[in-house]
């Protein structure tokens, strides 16, 4: 898809065109937005929120299949000098953090669905030299109540000292780091509670889920996502590939990084752009990705389900990498998908702020 400036198409003021068309339903995905006429007091109010907030990034809002509102705000490297800036637009592509882990369960749950894995199978299945793997179920890693410690959120007590900061200098460098460095160190990292005791959220949960599939598929997890949910969810703007992004964010010194691609691993490496994300949203949620049954058990959760999180009637999931930060919903009583993204830590730009906004002012219609 060529990606246009925004800017051509809006509404309601002098600076933005309205574009509606008779027959939304008949609109293809390669369009650059979508609008239908009901909906242009909700975008005019949603874009002065935006405009106002200073937001940068990109936006969607999305009920059922049609596309509701759609925008990119700023710029896609703020460093980049004039005459280079390129503005961000709805097809612009940023890292979508945590919000992997939903694909990552999804692929889960494909295999279960072809018998070549259960919920209940145990880690010692897979890892045997393990030594709490007859403990831990991939239910367990699933839903976060494995009891494992963080390999990212606190690698300081997951990995030795000198693996620790020889991590942190890799990381500030944008160099990889060892493929296998979390199950090395697997052992040596303490539980911090019994499996099946309590939630913890816990990105090697879903490092180990990746290993997973890479055993039971006999592929790589790139080549399996790929094949089986970006591809079948026609995200051709999606990859998995380190720092292959539109765009480039900075943390308060000015500084552009990202978590190692090795150790991002299922719980954090998908690059992904707003439109992208929303036809996630509707394959997911349409039974398109796995059966409607493995649906459900997917969301049958009062608090964190699989690889989402399930309260009041919605499933969402937010995704902060170093210097992004990200969110998609999707609200069941609505079909209503809203996906905000953006090039900026959330100290800067909080995402899930953005949403709860854009999520009032579409109940206040």
């Amino acid at each position: 898809m060529k990606r246009k400036a925004i800017h051509f198409f809006f509404f309601m003021t002098s600076f933005f065109i309205f574009t509606c068309c008779s027959s939304v339903k008949k609109r293809s995905w390669k369009d650059e937005v979508i609008i239908d006429k009901k909906y242009r007091d909700f975008a005019g109010r949603a874009d002065s929120y935006l405009q106002e907030a200073g937001f940068r990034g990109a936006v969607l809002v999305g009920r059922g299949k049609t596309v509701v509102f759609a925008k990119g705000y700023g710029v896609c490297d703020e460093k980049a000098e004039a005459p280079d800036q390129v503005p961000i637009g709805i097809n612009t592509t940023f890292e979508a953090g945590s919000i992997s882990k939903q694909m990552t369960a999804a692929a889960v749950m494909q295999l279960v669905q072809a018998g070549k894995l259960a919920t209940t199978d145990k880690l010692s299945k897979f890892f045997p030299d393990f030594e709490a793997g007859d403990k831990i179920t991939i239910e367990m890693l699933l839903n976060m109540r494995s009891g494992l410690t963080d390999h990212i959120n606190a690698a300081d007590d997951f990995f030795p000292k000198n693996i620790y900061r020889r991590i942190e200098v890799k990381q500030m460098a944008c160099e990889p780091v060892e493929e296998n460095l979390v199950l090395e160190y697997l052992n040596q990292a303490p539980l911090l509670a019994e499996p099946d005791s309590t939630y913890f959220y816990c990105n090697t949960n879903y490092f180990l889920l990746a290993r997973i599939i890479e055993q039971v598929s006999g592929m790589s997890f790139a080549d399996y996502m790929q094949k089986n949910i970006f591809d079948r969810c026609g995200m051709s703007r999606t990859n998995l590939d380190f720092q292959k992004t539109d765009t480039r964010g900075y943390d308060y010194k000015g500084r552009y990084y990202s978590i190692p691609a090795s150790l991002a691993l299922g719980c954090g490496d998908v690059n992904s752009s707003a439109t992208d994300l929303f036809k996630w949203n509707v394959y997911f949620t349409g039974g398109k990705v796995v059966k409607k049954k493995a649906f459900r058990k997917m969301i049958d959760s009062e608090s964190y389900g699989y690889g989402v999180y399930c309260h009041e009637g919605a499933i969402f999931h937010t995704g902060v990498t170093n210097v992004f930060n990200s969110y998609d919903g999707y609200y069941f009583d609505d079909k209503l998908s809203i996906i905000v993204l953006s090039n900026c830590p959330a100290a800067k730009v909080n995402t899930t702020t953005v949403a709860r906004k854009l999520q009032k002012l579409w109940a206040e219609q």
